[in-house]
């Protein structure tokens, strides 16, 4: 039941992007129909040719006709060839639009994902379902489709002339019709239960060999490479194996069967024409033999096609399921309030979140003043990182309430909100461009003077004389990491947010380089509301508040001073830091 409303969903979903594609595939099927008939005339005129002209006493003006004859049968089988080439001209056409469409909607709806979906998904994942199912899909409307409308058109249209020139060949390759529909059946079934197990294959392997690039230095330094190996050998080798019952499914139980039944339909129809000539109880002629023949010889290849693209339009089908599932995935709440200008206030009252089943925060209250800068420290898994996250609406609260300037961005547009933010991260992301295209973003507002002012101002001179156009390469490996930071600072800086977050973003620094980018920090904070999760207790000595979570509760507050007055949880934190340096 389940998955018959899975199917009708897809279904659905499938006739909606083809709608949107209804002229070049109407044109597609237009031009099949009439390579159709060209089919159907061409045997009829070999057929009126050996009725009427094949004879011992034929003269010259017999065998001139069969010469016209056989110059409209060419022109007729020329145009054929013409007609099918437009129809699949027009099909993929169709094809390739439907495919475009689905990855740009697919690719959008991606990013208006939650967070959490990505927690629970590999990337590898997802891209497999962007790049090789909606490929698939364009498949399904490419070569398949078109194959299998044309050739259905061809098996329906053909029997229809059969049934009209001659009732009783058509009724007796009715007999035929129930074995058919079980091969079908059967085929289906199978392919459909193989594919689908392929496509989970696939779709891990894909995330495996994502992640392991992705941390190839670790799997190297820990010499886990035949570990690795071995983990992508067993899934590969389960690709392997439904691949082979696959093929055997449709060697065995689909192509095989239909050339046989093809044998045994041309037996029946010259078992029934043999009958007619011993008998003489019904008129007998060449023509009409080869022209049934004929038929008969066509409808069984165009049955064979379609069995043979059946199994591929499974496989489509399985992809569809995929892209169409992401596409059912609720994207995050559109909310229509705007913040146009903001001061930066930003208050937490009674906040509580879970991730999963226990809450990380545990009714967190805060509040900071505009220019503040406020920091957060406490053991991993304290919620510091949550905090920042619900700021940017990355999570909604499970309870509780989050206000900037005294509006609760519960009702605030999540872009509006975080046009006046600006983060700089931990691990610092740049792209495959160069050094000016990763401060932009894509933004033409910033010029290359501005770009280049910002990175002076945080203290990146060293990149400016090196040149803003720079290439940066995969991850950034031919920059320092300091380097890095400095950009990740520009990036921020230059879009002059109210509201500035720091997520720990000194700690894969050593501590001459942060030395050197301190200035970019404070330059930073200027002016700003500023959000800091701290690893390096030293490096917030200056800010306005400390705020000191544990297990998710907020257990003690102040600056550094009076944190160190205190004498609790803070003060030894510090301590066994300064014990360490």
């Amino acid at each position: 039941m389940k998955n018959n409303m899975r199917s009708e969903l897809v279904t659905k979903k499938l006739k909606q992007y083809a709608k949107k594609e209804s002229k070049p595939l109407s044109i597609g099927l237009v031009l099949s129909m009439v390579r159709t008939a060209m089919e159907i005339i061409g045997p009829m005129i070999i057929g009126y040719i050996l009725n009427n002209y094949i004879k011992l006493d034929m003269g010259k003006s017999d065998f001139m006709t069969i010469v016209k004859l056989l110059v409209i049968y060419l022109i007729v089988y020329l145009l054929s060839g013409l007609f099918s080439n437009l129809a699949i001209v027009s099909f993929e056409q169709a094809a390739n639009k439907i495919a475009f469409n689905v990855q740009k909607d697919v690719y959008k709806h991606v990013t208006k994902l939650p967070i959490s979906y990505f927690d629970n998904l590999p990337a590898g994942n997802i891209v497999s379902r962007i790049t090789n199912d909606t490929n698939r899909l364009k498949r399904m409307f490419q070569l398949i489709l078109a194959d299998m409308t044309t050739s259905s058109i061809m098996v329906v249209s053909i029997y229809g002339m059969i049934l009209i020139t001659n009732f009783r060949v058509a009724i007796l390759l009715l007999l035929l019709a129930p074995i058919i529909y079980i091969i079908f059946r059967d085929l289906r079934y199978k392919t459909s239960k193989y594919t689908t197990l392929n496509r989970k294959y696939v779709g891990n392997i894909n995330a495996s060999i994502n992640e392991n690039i992705q941390n190839m230095e670790v799997i190297q330094a820990f010499n886990k490479e035949d570990y690795i190996k071995s983990e992508f050998d067993a899934i590969n080798e389960n690709i392997y194996k439904t691949n082979i019952e696959v093929t055997k499914v449709r060697s065995y139980g689909g192509y095989r069967a239909i050339d046989a039944l093809s044998y045994v339909g041309i037996g029946l129809v010259l078992l029934y024409f043999g009958v007619g000539r011993i008998t003489e109880s019904y008129a007998v002629t060449i023509g009409s033999m080869y022209i049934v023949i004929d038929y008969v010889t066509k409808i069984f290849n165009n049955i064979s096609t379609v069995v043979t693209r059946f199994g591929e339009l499974e496989q489509s089908y399985a992809s569809a399921t995929h892209v169409f599932d992401l596409l059912k995935l609720d994207t995050m709440e559109e909310f229509p309030g705007e913040l146009s200008e903001i001061k930066g206030d930003v208050k937490f009252e009674d906040v509580y979140f879970a991730y999963k089943e226990d809450d990380v925060l545990k009714g967190v209250d805060l509040e900071v003043k505009s220019g503040e800068s406020i920091a957060f420290v406490g053991s991993t898994g304290s919620g510091k990182s949550t905090i920042i996250n619900l700021i940017l609406k990355f999570y909604r609260p499970r309870l509780g309430n989050i206000y900037i300037d005294g509006k609760n961005i519960e009702t605030i547009n999540r872009n509006s909100l975080r046009e006046h933010i600006a983060v700089v991260l931990q691990d610092a992301f740049l792209f495959e461009t160069d050094v000016k295209d990763n401060i932009r973003l894509g933004d033409d507002r910033f010029s290359d003077e501005d770009i280049e002012k910002a990175l002076i101002d945080v203290g990146g001179e060293t990149i400016v004389r090196r040149g803003i156009d720079q290439k940066i390469f995969e991850k950034g490996n031919n920059l320092s990491q300091g380097e890095k930071q400095l950009i990740s600072f520009a990036r921020a800086y230059i879009r002059n947010p109210k509201i500035l977050i720091l997520d720990e973003a000194t700690s894969n620094i050593d501590t001459e380089t942060e030395k050197v980018i301190q200035k970019g920090i404070e330059k930073l904070k200027e002016d700003r509301t500023t959000f800091i999760i701290a690893h390096r207790l030293s490096t917030i000595k200056d800010v306005d508040k400390i705020t000191v979570l544990n297990k998710g509760k907020i257990i003690e507050r102040g600056n550094h001073e009076s944190l160190i007055a205190q004498n609790g949880f803070y003060k030894n934190m510090y301590d066994e830091q300064m014990r360490n340096q």
